[in-house]
């Protein structure tokens, strides 16, 4: 088995006037070229030159100058006949890999885990694809029908439910497929992606875990660059990389990092450079001019006396750039301003948002998982007796399992199975959207009187509360606390998006200040289970856990509720939670962001 690799160019807009126009490839990534970080990353999964595909409005001296990048390292061609010419040699058992770095992973290609799922699943095609970034953790399509009139509002929420795909950064195909010999070059892997799907190959899409950066556009480009020079600072040590020889640096030049300056750069007298700016090879900053974030082109000049900010520049003259590639020069990226890469791919590509982490308090956290783990310990040795007989009697009282083991949301929407002991008929969720209209409640929850579904041991069981006691294991894995909100579903915890983020930031709890506090239960109590729920994520601490258990225990379970001051003073403010520490600036693929869309 052999792996062809095969990479599409472009040429972005922002790189108009470069030398030759310049191409995607060609552009400087911390140490390195793009072609040439590219090149190690292929080295990984296949032995072979990688092929070039040139960019349809490729000038006259690419394959000189691509060549000249990476001498000895790549074959380039501009044709689809050129392709198949280099392609002829392959075998049915071999895989076609094609890479597009316009869609740039944040963390890595990863092409070793791609190769290795295709070897498990021969005759499929596999795409490593980047999700579009959400907008305040969700999308919501609002449908109405001719008349105007809503008929339902369908809300996606990451990763659960999030099908936007706005990348595809690497497709690995079968050659038995038969997808070759190609009819034509394809102008994305996304069109490419399509053509594979109409041909029948059965395809598999791969999240881009870490997120990826847009290299079409200038944003995503800046973001990128600055992700890479920052690491290569910190690798270095220093706040100035000089990487190769021949550069020349005038003394009376100011430099403040980070900066990456590559092999051949020249920074003339008097020039300012302010990272985190990267300097590529051969490139020029010429006297009196000062650059602030820019990523500067292989031998690009800078003009003297030249402000540049926030920008990716790539001319090397004034006079090879024509009057609309000026016009592009001198704008700022339109979607720039206050938000470059303001958002951690890492962050972004993981559920809703991180556990807080209680400045006042930063042993809690640790303290409380061990009191929960050993008190779950210690509870399920002294129970085992009454488990062991519950469990006889549910199985003795209808057909079906003796656990129920429902998939709820954990910590950043992490899904866990939750246990319980089994209180309905077999089958009884497949029942609940019958039985909807009946639902007492007025929220995402379910509840209804004398609900068919429940068993007799089951009636028993909820009214103590013993159906809940499995959950001690959930306790002692992890998955769950003795206090926190209650574990959801994911349908339930979509309803409303702040309160998602805030619930779904902590462990979920066995009990929790909505079980023990809530008093409007048959005029259904939605609003206080957000209430509640959010009330202890801010106020939550050793106090208040154990004020929660305590009133638990006397309050039989919450049959009788709980005065909220009793746990919370009215007034006081919650702890003063600590920022998560972000991540480089950088700015991952995304769509128009609109919030809400109507669809008829």
């Amino acid at each position: 088995m052999k792996v062809w690799p095969v990479v599409i160019d472009s040429t972005p807009a922002y790189a108009l006037g470069g030398p030759g126009d310049s191409s995607l490839l060609s552009a400087p990534l911390g140490r390195e070229l793009l072609v040439s970080a590219l090149c190690r990353e292929l080295l990984q999964v296949s032995g072979d030159v990688p092929t070039i595909v040139a960019p349809p409005d490729a000038a006259p001296g690419y394959r000189d100058r691509i060549s000249a990048l990476a001498p000895g390292h790549v074959t380039v061609v501009g044709s689809a006949r050129e392709l198949a010419h280099v392609l002829v040699p392959a075998e049915t058992s071999d895989l076609l890999l094609f890479i597009d770095p316009r869609c740039l992973p944040a963390r890595g290609w990863n092409l070793i885990d791609l190769v290795a799922q295709a070897l498990e699943t021969p005759g499929m095609a596999h795409h490593l694809v980047a999700y579009a970034a959400d907008v305040g953790g969700t999308l919501e399509y609002v449908n109405v029908d001719d008349e105007g009139l809503v008929r339902s509002v369908h809300r996606y929420f990451r990763p659960v439910t999030w099908p936007f795909i706005v990348g595809v950064a690497a497709c690995l195909v079968p050659v038995s497929s038969g997808v070759l010999p190609l009819s034509a070059l394809p102008a994305s892997l996304f069109d490419l992606r399509e053509h594979f799907v109409s041909r029948g190959v059965p395809s598999h899409d791969v999240a881009i875990a870490a997120g990826a950066f847009d290299l079409n556009s200038e944003d995503g480009m800046l973001a990128a660059m600055e992700r890479s020079v920052l690491d290569a600072v910190a690798a270095d040590g220093a706040s100035t990389v000089f990487v190769g020889s021949g550069h020349i640096v005038d003394p009376s030049a100011r430099l403040l990092g980070p900066i990456v300056v590559l092999e051949g750069a020249r920074i003339e007298a008097r020039a300012t450079v302010i990272g985190p700016t990267v300097i590529g090879p051969g490139a020029s900053v010429a006297a009196d001019a000062l650059i602030a974030h820019v990523s500067v082109g292989a031998d690009a000049v800078v003009p003297a006396g030249r402000s540049l900010r926030d920008r990716v520049w790539c001319a090397s003259s004034g006079a090879s750039i024509d009057a609309a590639a000026a016009a592009a020069a001198e704008r700022r990226p339109a979607s720039f301003s206050g938000r470059l890469a303001r958002h951690g791919a890492d962050a972004v590509e993981h559920a809703p948002s991180a556990a807080p982490q209680v400045a006042a308090s930063r042993w809690y956290p640790a303290v409380k998982r061990a009191f929960d783990a050993t008190t779950a310990a210690v509870a399920l040795v002294a129970l085992a007796p009454l488990l062991v007989l519950t469990s006889v009697l549910v199985w003795l009282d209808s057909r079906g399992p003796v656990f129920f083991r429902h998939t709820r949301e954990g910590v950043g929407g992490r899904p866990f199975g939750c246990f319980k002991f089994r209180t309905m008929l077999h089958g009884a969720n497949d029942m609940q959207r019958e039985l909807k209209s009946k639902d007492k409640l007025d929220g995402p929850h379910f509840k209804m009187e004398r609900d068919p579904r429940v068993t007799r041991v089951g009636r028993w069981l909820r009214l103590t509360n013993l159906d809940e006691l499995p959950q001690l294991v959930n306790v002692l894995v992890g998955d769950m606390s003795l206090v926190g909100p209650r574990p959801s579903p994911f349908r339930e915890n979509q309803i409303c998006v702040p309160w998602r983020e805030g619930r779904l930031s902590v462990r979920p709890g066995i009990t929790g200040m909505w079980q023990i506090c809530r008093h409007d239960r048959d005029a259904g109590d939605f609003h206080q289970w957000i209430e509640y729920d959010l009330l202890y994520v801010q106020h939550m601490g050793a106090m208040l856990d154990f004020k929660v258990m305590a009133a638990t225990v006397l309050t039989l379970g919450g049959k009788y509720p709980v005065p909220v001051s009793w746990l919370v003073r009215p007034g006081t403010p919650g702890p003063v939670v600590a920022p998560t520490p972000s991540e480089p600036a950088q700015r991952v693929l995304s769509r128009a962001e609109t919030p809400v869309r109507s669809v008829r």
